[in-house]
């Protein structure tokens, strides 16, 4: 009856994704909702958050009055600082208590299980994060255009600019352009005014086209993914430098660009053991594995 849960929450850009756990860490069940990045708006991240929730508990065959003695553990996109940490945590929310950090914390928490070791996230963003000897080291993941190299918004990025120029012709026609400026009509003030209030989810859409057109051979989605695959394999080398002992490219776009990197950078790479759900449980209910961020 007084039963204790655990949910962990990995918050996306794009996506959101819950998960219950009962008091013996055996996972219940798993809810999705749209991105829950703090870019977003904490508000925002907290209304997609909680629609993962409830639909990990309907997958669950759980009653929300169970929130109430659930610990809830949070790895969000853009939560890069304890004071960003302590402002979600604050919103009004049903659970029993709520730990914040980064997606890319409760990601290499959950790859390693706790233990030493480092990840590549490459997903809406980007990020490096190693953990070493009881210390969080970050690589990257300052945000969506400045940073978040090799990431699904900069691949969609880069491919909007390149459709552009094949557009004035100052670039040769490509597949890979008609597939970017199909959705505006092939309209260029369309791309115009579209970019005045698209966030980096909108332009990481893009990137699905840039693997697409690739394997139908196009130059130019070609070059785009070998330049994102130099930009993931610095990341990479910048996480070793920092002392992780073995690495994990995670994130959609990360994981299909792994046939793109070096071979070196892909004979280095390892398994992970769980998610950044598992992750952001350990934050809660077994804190005494988890060093302070």
């Amino acid at each position: 009856m007084n039963e204790r849960f655990y949910l962990g929450v990995d918050g996306g850009g794009t996506a959101c994704r819950a998960r219950i756990y009962d008091c013996r860490a055996r996972p219940l069940g798993e809810g999705r909702a749209q991105g829950a990045s703090v870019r977003l708006g904490v508000q925002t991240a907290w209304r997609q958050i909680l629609q993962a929730t409830h639909g990990a508990l309907r997958t669950a065959g759980l009653d929300r009055e169970i929130l109430a003695r659930t610990r809830a553990g949070l790895g969000l996109a853009g939560a890069v600082d304890p004071e960003e940490w302590l402002r979600v945590a604050a919103y009004p929310h049903p659970f029993a208590g709520v730990e914040v950090v980064s997606d890319a914390h409760t990601a290499v928490l959950g790859a390693f299980a706790g233990d030493d070791g480092g990840v590549l996230i490459i997903g809406t963003g980007s990020c490096g994060m190693a953990l070493v000897e009881g210390r969080f080291h970050r690589v990257g993941g300052w945000g969506f255009p400045v940073s978040d190299h090799a990431s699904g918004a900069w691949l969609g990025l880069r491919a909007l600019r390149a459709a552009l120029l094949c557009q004035e012709g100052l670039r040769p026609p490509s597949a890979l352009c008609d597939r970017i400026l199909r959705p505006f009509d092939h309209c260029s003030p369309a791309v115009m005014r579209w970019q005045y209030t698209a966030q980096p989810r909108d332009y990481a859409r893009f990137a699905q086209e840039v693997f697409a057109a690739a394997d139908e051979g196009d130059t130019r989605a070609k070059q785009l993914l070998e330049q994102a695959a130099s930009e993931a394999a610095m990341l990479a080398e910048g996480v070793f430098a920092l002392g992780a002992p073995r690495l994990c490219v995670l994130g959609g776009v990360g994981r299909a660009l792994i046939s793109w990197l070096p071979v070196a950078t892909r004979r280095a790479l390892v398994t992970p053991r769980g998610d950044a759900m598992d992750g952001a449980r350990l934050l809660v209910q077994e804190p005494n594995r988890v060093p302070s961020p």
